[in-house]
């Protein structure tokens, strides 16, 4: 399949196209095949999402303003005029896909990338694989000091990642803990597995979260079953005290405190 040539696409369409591709916005891709090729593809609606997220005007200046759903489908409709991706049949719950005759957009079919972007960082990423691929093979032959500083290095690597699952093996018996006695539980560093930067994973230190009504109702039926399992081994003589000491007036506050 022949790949048209971007260059002479309008430039807003282009940016589009690159915006689409980048991680910002976060436009659902999965993996097909096509012809035996294994392609990208992404149904039509999420796409109109995607250019009506707030990440679409801070991407770049370039873009078209967009102000509605409808003018977002029509954007998107542009762009694959333009070629920037065609229009598949995807039978459900398979992975194969083949070439629609009739090239109309529509929010719920499927599209493959025939855009591929920059690839630039592809080109330095394969560089830097094959660098330390090369640097691998030749380690025998590097200076003593520098295989020592490796191998202390590795030691480092290995004590952090240590350290770190058992963090999270101690943040998790805390909440457990938590919940079982006070029925909220609480995070050491709450951010530590969220979608965030490494500053940001150790900030704040502590963090409650509330636990839900039926969680809640578990603990407290559970709390209530061992009072009154307690209450039922009580001795009978007791009970006779306690009844005897409310004639006279004087066991019923002593009662009372005994219940709360």
């Amino acid at each position: 399949m022949p790949k048209p040539n971007f260059n002479d696409a309008p430039k807003p369409l282009l940016e589009v196209a690159k915006y689409l591709r980048s991680s910002s916005s976060t436009l659902k891709i999965r993996q097909g095949v096509l012809n035996g090729r294994r392609v990208d593809f992404f149904k039509g609606k999420h796409a109109v999402n995607a250019v009506m997220r707030d990440t679409y005007a801070k991407y770049s200046k370039a873009l078209p303003a967009v102000e509605d759903r409808p003018a977002a489908e029509k954007l998107i409709a542009e762009a694959h005029q333009h070629g920037f991706f065609l229009r598949v049949e995807k039978p459900p719950k398979a992975k194969t896909l083949a070439l629609q005759p009739m090239q109309v957009f529509s929010p719920d079919a499927y599209y493959i990338w025939v855009y591929e972007g920059s690839q630039w960082r592809g080109t330095l990423l394969g560089l830097l694989v094959l660098l330390l691929t090369l640097a691998g093979v030749m380690f025998p032959l590097w200076p003593a000091s520098l295989r020592l500083g490796v191998y202390y290095l590795s030691l480092a690597l290995l004590g952090l990642l240590a350290l770190f699952f058992g963090l999270i093996v101690v943040r998790f018996l805390l909440w457990c803990l938590l919940v079982a006695t006070i029925g909220r539980g609480g995070w050491i560093f709450p951010n530590l597995l969220a979608d965030v930067g490494i500053v940001e994973s150790f900030i704040p230190l502590w963090g409650y979260v509330f636990v839900s009504s039926r969680v809640m109702a578990t603990v407290m039926a559970a709390n209530w079953d061992e009072k009154k399992g307690e209450r039922s081994s009580t001795p009978a003589g007791g009970k006779a005290k306690d009844s005897d000491a409310d004639g006279d007036g004087t066991g019923t506050g002593a009662a009372e405190e005994d219940d709360e």
